[in-house]
């Protein structure tokens, strides 16, 4: 497969009034065209600052890139200045799917005046941009009948937004799709219909999705590979079934020990997610992890290939 998108050592830090956040640590992630992969983890473990940073768009300040490079169809977007990214890059060959559908459609305007403002850039004819507004919709499951592009955000129901919002995200034709978290605010019934939308949609716009979730039961069902975070650390990464068949990192196995079971038990990893001003030393889980040694307080450990694909970052394997 062709490699769409490479994150090589990335480092975040954001400046606070009490200290230092270290949100992303040397983090690596490799995404091929035509590949859905999840980024999974709890809150507070980067997820959404990867996601940002891959568009370039971490605040400065309180933000800064640390160090570290995000090649995407062989450039790196971190040395790409604010027009270059804007004419070349957001919204254009890579877009968002926001978590939060009703804190990102603007209140102000109709459903057709925005999904026409995002078409506009890429200059298509007025007849053009109606047809493909048209055949997304029906292909969202959405009535593409004037009465819905009269309508505004508040007259849709949460469904029916988040569907527009990936509208929104097809209609330049992106190679990259970041979905942050697209269905944490649907029901259970509608996230199924969200899912099978983009698993269709990626097949028949051969788009690729980086999708971030904190929810191992949806990543399952959406993506070719799984690459977990915890801490702004990347602790595992592998082919889906693999993953499941062979899961590796205690971290990743404490996390499918949360996952809904037969018995009906309820199991919780226990601890919190450090605090990043000040994180452990070495493997910033090895406060929570009941296999850790003294070398894993010490110095953070780097990934191994275990398998084809399937790597770790733990002492604990050696």
């Amino acid at each position: 497969m062709t490699k769409l998108l490479e994150v090589e050592n990335l480092s975040v830090n954001f400046d606070t009034d009490r200290g230092t956040v270290q949100a992303l640590d040397k983090v690596r992630l490799t995404l091929n065209e035509g590949e859905v992969v999840a980024l999974v983890g709890e809150s507070g473990s980067g997820k959404t600052t990867l996601g940002r940073a891959i568009l370039n768009v971490i605040p400065s300040p309180p933000g800064k890139v640390v160090e570290g490079r995000v090649f995407f169809q062989d450039r790196n977007i971190l040395e790409m200045g604010e027009k270059e990214c804007n004419a070349l890059i957001r919204g254009k060959a890579i877009t968002l799917i926001p978590q939060d559908p009703f804190g990102s459609a603007n209140p102000l305007f109709t459903i057709g005046t925005q999904l026409r403002d995002f078409f506009k850039t890429s200059g298509n004819t007025e007849d053009e941009m109606n047809k493909r507004m048209e055949t997304l919709l029906r292909q969202l499951l959405l009535p593409s009948d004037v009465n819905l592009l009269r309508k505004y955000p508040h007259e849709l129901s949460g469904g029916q937004l988040q569907r527009i919002m990936i509208a929104s995200s097809l209609l330049p034709n992106p190679s990259l799709i970041i979905a942050d978290e697209p269905t944490t605010s649907l029901d259970v019934t509608v996230e199924a219909q969200i899912l099978r939308l983009i698993r269709l949609l990626v097949k028949e716009h051969d788009a690729s999705v980086l999708y971030i979730t904190h929810n191992l039961a949806v990543a399952s069902r959406v993506s070719h590979k799984i690459t977990v975070m915890y801490a702004g650390q990347v602790m595992e990464s592998a082919i889906t079934p693999t993953f499941f068949a062979n899961t590796a990192h205690p971290y990743s196995k404490k996390l499918l020990e949360c996952l809904p079971n037969p018995t009906g038990e309820i199991k919780d990893i226990g601890g919190t997610v450090p605090n990043l001003i000040d994180p452990p030393k070495g493997c910033r889980f090895h406060p929570r992890c009941e296999y850790g040694e003294t070398k894993c307080y010490q110095e953070r450990p780097m990934p191994i290939e275990i398998e084809p694909e399937h790597w770790v970052s733990c002492y604990h394997l050696n």
